[in-house]
């Protein structure tokens, strides 16, 4: 135990924790937020979250089975209030979808969809720290970086990509 004590607790792994857990909470509380308010949270947020789970560079691979803690009513409840917020901006088009090079019409995503996949993945690992179970926590640990490298890492930018555009539009009208 002492090997993953060491690993759990390093800075990096507790700076990621952490920004993931101020990440979760801004996103569970943001019902009503203005977009401009809203987008220029994410503006900061995100690439810090980003940049804080490619420095995790030295997670060792590690199964087993930790129960999901997001249910499908707290996902939708994330993603119907950024919707809410973004309303008609929250549409994108997806670049980096792995289906964009076989289709022959745009891939489509949503700014609110996306950030809760981050969501999904983060909140699922930031409940299972705090339960405090080391051979859970170094599986949940494992899990999101692997879903980072294969899915909410380009969700992420995708979202990000997106809200810089409204940003650097000026497409903030606020309620």
């Amino acid at each position: 135990m002492d090997n993953i004590d060491n690993h759990l607790f390093r800075r990096d792994v507790l700076d990621f924790v952490s920004t993931a857990t101020q990440f979760c909470i801004y996103l569970e509380q943001c019902n009503g937020e203005e977009r401009g308010e809203f987008s220029r949270n994410m503006q900061q947020m995100l690439p810090v979250l980003y940049f804080r789970a490619i420095s995790l560079t030295e997670v060792e691979e590690y199964f087993g089975y930790v129960q999901s803690i997001v249910t499908e009513q707290d996902y939708e409840f994330v993603r119907s209030n950024i919707a809410a917020i973004m309303r008609e901006n929250d549409d994108y088009l997806d670049v980096y979808s792995p289906d964009y090079s076989f289709s022959e019409t745009p891939i489509v995503a949503t700014i609110s969809e996306s950030l809760t996949d981050c969501y999904q993945s983060l909140r699922n690992m930031v409940e299972t720290f705090r339960q405090e179970n080391e051979e859970a926590m170094q599986v949940t640990l494992f899990e999101c970086l692997q879903d980072f490298s294969e899915n909410w890492g380009l969700r992420l930018l995708g979202a990000l990509t997106a809200i810089h555009q409204i940003l650097s539009y000026g497409h903030v009208d606020e309620l």
